[in-house]
């Protein structure tokens, strides 16, 4: 027998089948349990009457009439009635059989687990078939069941043994072969089994001793007395006794089918074991593994009679031959590979035709990585192998795997169907959330099944677009959707896609798929919604779960970690984290975060750019319209913000965010005209000029704040530039325009109204720090005297508790008082309290921040060629042109002129111009972060150390330098997402790290060829994203060096 790796890999959809089998075997013992338990209670009760019975019968009737007896009495009455309750309770679980139905799907879960390790290791699909057979039969059980019962978890060993023998059990999560198929399973099946046997005629002989003493005790009670109550225990121990009878009838059932099982067993054991060698071909071990699994399957759910043709297959010569190419002797030992090409053999069973696939060890070609960030397309469909109108067998595995699944991927999605859901969690909330959010759901209405259909009418009621009807062999489709347009595809005899038509059915729905991606957005591809042309789309949002654990575990994965790296101020890391986020849905929540964090850490342009991509996913959403607005004007493009916010409003002219940002921007003009001016009496003058701003910025706040009164970020906005347009209007004593006058009339009501709001809001949440500050400024504004001021922002102070950015806000309004000379007294009051929190808050700050840590000046980031491997064909940096490249570099600096305070970042520190531009930067004093995509010694592995000793003890000697800092890309970022690469991925990462500096300061210099490295995170895309942002670089051209001329000189010579 083979020894099997225990400590190997567990897949994880065995180890969720071997779950579920524990889960229901558990179940089922515990129903059985209580079975017995009631049936023993029935005659415990039984004998309690009885006892009773005799007790009153033989006492004197007087006594009888005494409180005890007349308590013996109602307990004679009781106690029947609990028992007849009892029996009618152990009945039903009985006629329910849900042990019976419980121990038949584990058994079904074991055999496929069985035939998943046997007959089919190497299968590419088979962790699916496995998952999509587990998940039947579970769906099988609970619909037998109902819900009467309520599964508790498995938390014991796996798998479960029950015999307590866990040393010598099958380990459960490695591939056996015959030798380890019949140790392990047939074998230890064959012995439980006879050891069951055992016990069962053990409890069939006490069951008749029972029942005969029962009986031959009822004969007796008659002859103690003519009493109603002995009456009643003598038709009690009958009952007794047929109950017991019929506890005898089901134990000799089940020893006759051990036996039968035994004796199947049996003759399959010693079938293999009359083989030769050569005889013990695939096709034996095929019939081996089936014939086993269906006799101990079918133990639990057919007839006696039906089990004894179990074994028939293996003592009969078979008509079915396989090909000649899979007849050679099973070997005996493991071989170490995971190339296989799989056959499909058939075999008949009692009930159907399944369909297996024996493995042969062959060479397969690589497969491409899939794409990343695709929109989704979720297969609505039904699984296995189904009946169709015209009662051929259709396969729709086969049709999702080689027509659906390659056609949607053609298509440019990512295509997904409810069975390949491999994460934990609900799989039926996870699939309701893949139906509700996916771009595109195409629906298979080949056959009339009832989950399709429900699914289907779901996505008709609340998604308008993003539908596809395919069918295979209907003449008609249902009256309800008759006039949805289907695309037929064609099947030929096995029920698998016709290859005659696969090319032309897959171009059919690849074309389809595009139109219907393509189509306009007012398109309406759901009957519904073309129908009540009055029905609204609900917003994506509110189609959203939490309860959808599997679906969301990405996003919660991937907020955990922008969490963390916003609060360690990060700026890289956001950025990679969210651009690596695949599924569009999760996308635009991600954008969304990612956004947010940004524009807290202060960095606009690259929050800008996060909201932008969002746009690209969802052009309709409108915080990333109105968080784009924003952040344009922050970056002073005032005109293109003020382009998007009115087209927003016009979609959207309720929306009184956007309707503040516009005023924003229109203060923030205004302010730009005038304050840059150091003379006073010609600022005033100028800022009264471009008083045409203030009037827009004024007008714009009001129509905010009378769309909600309660709005007082609008309502004191307006008061104060509504109170500096009188003020300009008196200082500069002008007569202001008729639009300027109306506007100044609506100064007292507005200010009561706004005292209102504020007063009123912090009446209602006496937390809201904002309510308070904007009474401090009110204050300002309308104050008596200016200890007012300071009481009234002290207050705030209370609640705004080390909120640096409300500190700033609202300091930045009081310098632009103060800069229009607006009531000095009150505002310099009210600038002493807030100046005076931020410095202390700063002055903390510093203390606790590590003061050799100040702003870089300068941050230049590498990227180039390594030293050529030995195995490389095409030279590209050999090891003789290190000094000239050495030389480049150091020029490079030198012409840059960083200073100490300058940061160098590395994206790896490989042989070659790695570890040459971090030496040169060290050679400055200069501070250098080094991002490595593994850890040192993979990296030094992989990248270092076959270009020699010198450069591997170079690499220790940066790694230690005080200056030089190391940052893992797998502690800092997490595993490499599926088709990425790590070293590209640690290229973007670093690019990402650079620019939270700011482009202005960003210098990238490459040493590299000029040839290929467009992909993400290649040389030239990084060149590309920087001058694209703006930035500065420093590009030496190695095939410009002149080892290349003294190389050519040479070879010529």
């Amino acid at each position: 027998m083979i020894e099997q790796d225990l400590k190997g890999d567990r897949s994880l959809v065995l180890e969720t089948a071997w779950q579920r089998y524990a889960q229901l075997k558990t179940q089922a013992a515990i129903t059985y349990r209580q079975y017995l338990s009631l049936r023993g209670g029935s005659i415990l009760l039984s004998a309690i009457a009885t006892f009773l019975a005799v007790v009153i019968a033989s006492t004197d009737r007087q006594l009888i009439a005494a409180p005890p007896g007349r308590i013996l009495i109602i307990g004679l009455v009781l106690v029947p009635i609990i028992n007849v309750i009892v029996l009618a309770i152990s009945r039903n679980l009985q006629q329910g059989q849900y042990w019976q139905i419980l121990n038949a799907g584990a058994e079904e879960i074991r055999k496929t687990i069985y035939l998943y390790r046997t007959l089919l290791p190497g299968q590419e699909n088979r962790h699916q078939w496995l998952n999509e057979r587990v998940t039947a039969i579970q769906r099988q059980v609970f619909d037998s069941i109902g819900s009467d019962l309520v599964m508790q978890p498995y938390t014991g060993h796996l798998p479960p043994d029950e015999r307590g023998e866990y040393q010598n059990h099958d380990p459960g999560f490695t591939d056996l072969l015959p030798s380890d198929y019949l140790h392990y399973r047939l074998e230890a099946q064959r012995q439980h089994y006879t050891q069951e046997l055992a016990q069962l005629n053990t409890t069939r002989t006490r069951l008749q001793i029972a029942m005969f003493s029962v009986a031959g005790l009822s004969a007796l009670l008659p002859v103690l007395g003519v009493s109603v109550g002995v009456w009643v225990a003598f038709t009690l121990f009958l009952a007794t006794v047929f109950s017991l009878w019929l506890e005898l009838g089901r134990i000799d059932d089940r020893v006759n089918a051990n036996n039968q099982l035994i004796l199947a067993l049996n003759m399959i054991r010693d079938r293999w074991q009359s083989l030769t060698a050569k005889e013990r071909t695939g096709e034996e071990f095929f019939q081996l593994v089936l014939a086993t699994e269906n006799t101990l399957w079918n133990y639990y759910s057919q007839p006696i009679s039906e089990r004894r043709q179990i074994a028939t297959p293996l003592l009969e010569p078979s008509d079915d031959l396989l090909t000649e190419a899979i007849k050679e002797p099973v070997v005996e030992h493991q071989e170490e590979s995971n190339n296989v090409e799989t056959l499909a053999v058939t075999a008949q069973t009692p009930k159907e035709a399944v369909t297996l696939e024996v493995v042969k060890k062959v060479e397969e070609p690589a497969q491409e990585p899939p794409k990343k960030g695709l929109p989704h397309a979720f297969v609505v469909m039904p699984f296995g192998r189904k009946k169709g109108p015209d009662g051929l067998w259709i396969d729709f595995n086969s049709i999702y795997r080689n027509l659906i699944k390659p056609a949607l991927e053609e298509a440019g999605f990512e295509s997904f169907r409810a069975d390949e859901e491999m994460v934990s969690g609900d799989i039926l909330t996870d699939m309701f959330q893949e139906l509700l959010l996916a771009d595109l759901v195409l629906a298979d209405l080949s056959i009339d099944n009832a989950n399709v259909f429900y699914e289907l009418g779901i996505r008709h009621a609340l998604r308008k677009r993003g539908l596809i009807h395919i069918q295979c062999g209907r003449s008609y489709m249902p009256y309800d959707i008759f006039n949805v347009r289907t695309l037929p595809y064609h099947c030929d005899d096995s029920g698998c896609p016709d290859p005659e038509y696969l090319h032309k059915d897959k171009q059919a729905i690849v074309k389809m798929a595009r139109a219907t991606w393509e189509s306009d957005k007012n398109r309406i591809h759901s009957p519904i919604f073309s129908i009540l042309t009055g029905l609204d789309e609900p917003d994506r949002k509110s189609l959203q779960t939490p309860l959808a654990t599997g679906y969301w575990q990405e996003y919660k994965e991937w907020q955990e970690r922008v969490v963390l790296a916003q609060r360690q101020k990060r700026i890289g890391d956001v950025l990679l984290l969210t651009e690596e986020v695949s599924n569009p849905l999760i996308k635009e929540e991600a954008l969304a975060e990612a956004g947010k964090a940004l524009k807290n850490l202060g960095n606009h342009a690259l929050a800008l750019k996060e909201y932008r991509q969002g746009l690209k996913i969802n052009s309709k959403n409108s915080e990333f319209r109105k968080e784009e607005a924003f952040h344009l004007s922050r970056l002073k493009q005032f005109d293109e913000g003020i382009v998007k916010l009115e087209s927003l409003l016009q979609d959207e002219p309720k929306n009184i965010d956007a309707l503040c940002y516009l005023a924003r921007i229109y203060k923030e003009m205004w302010r730009n005209e005038w304050k840059d001016i150091t003379d006073e009496p010609e600022r005033l003058s100028a800022a009264y000029d471009a008083a045409h701003l203030l009037k827009k910025a004024v007008d714009t706040y009001l129509k905010a704040y009378r769309l909600d009164h309660n709005h007082y970020y609008a309502g004191i906005n307006a008061l104060t530039l509504l109170v500096l347009l009188d003020h300009l209007v008196q200082h500069c004593d002008l007569d202001s325009d008729a639009e300027g006058e109306a506007l100044r009339q609506q100064l007292p009501n507005l200010k009561g109204a706004v005292q209102f709001c504020l007063e009123s809001a912090v009446k209602t949440n006496e937390n809201d720090a904002w309510a308070y500050v904007s009474l401090g400024d009110l204050a300002v504004l309308a104050a008596d005297v200016p200890k007012q001021v300071t009481r009234a922002y002290k207050k705030a102070l209370t609640l705004l508790w080390n909120n640096k950015f409300a500190l700033e806000a609202t300091l930045d309004q009081l310098e632009l008082l103060a800069a229009l000379a607006f009531r000095p007294e009150y505002v310099q009051a009210g600038q002493v309290v807030i100046q005076g929190e931020l410095d202390r808050l700063n002055n903390q700050t510093a203390i606790t921040a590590d003061e050799s840590e100040p702003e870089p000046t300068q941050v230049i980031l590498f990227s180039g060629h390594m030293i050529d491997s030995p195995t490389r064909e095409q030279p590209r940096f050999p090891a003789a042109m290190e000094n000239e490249a050495r030389q480049k570099i150091e020029e490079t600096l030198d012409k840059l002129n960083p200073s100490t305070n300058c940061l160098a970042i590395a994206p790896g520190a490989a042989c070659g111009g790695d570890i040459l531009f971090i030496e040169a930067c060290l050679k400055r004093n200069m501070k250098v972060e080094v991002f490595l995509p593994f850890a040192p010694a993979q990296f030094i592995l992989e990248s270092v150390s076959f270009a020699g000793d010198n450069w591997v003890s170079r690499f220790y000697t940066i790694q230690n330098h005080p200056n030089v800092s190391f940052s893992l890309q797998p502690e800092r970022l997490g595993d490499v997402p599926i088709g990425d690469n790590a070293f590209e991925r640690n290229n973007r990462w670093a690019l990402y790290s650079t620019l939270m500096y700011g482009i202005d300061r960003v210098r990238l210099i490459v040493l590299w060829n000029g040839k290929g490295g467009d992909a993400p995170g290649g040389t030239g895309d990084m060149v590309h994203q920087v001058r694209h942002l703006g930035g500065v670089v420093e590009h030496i051209d190695t095939t410009k060096f002149d080892y290349w001329n003294t190389r050519t000189k040479v070879l010529a010579s």
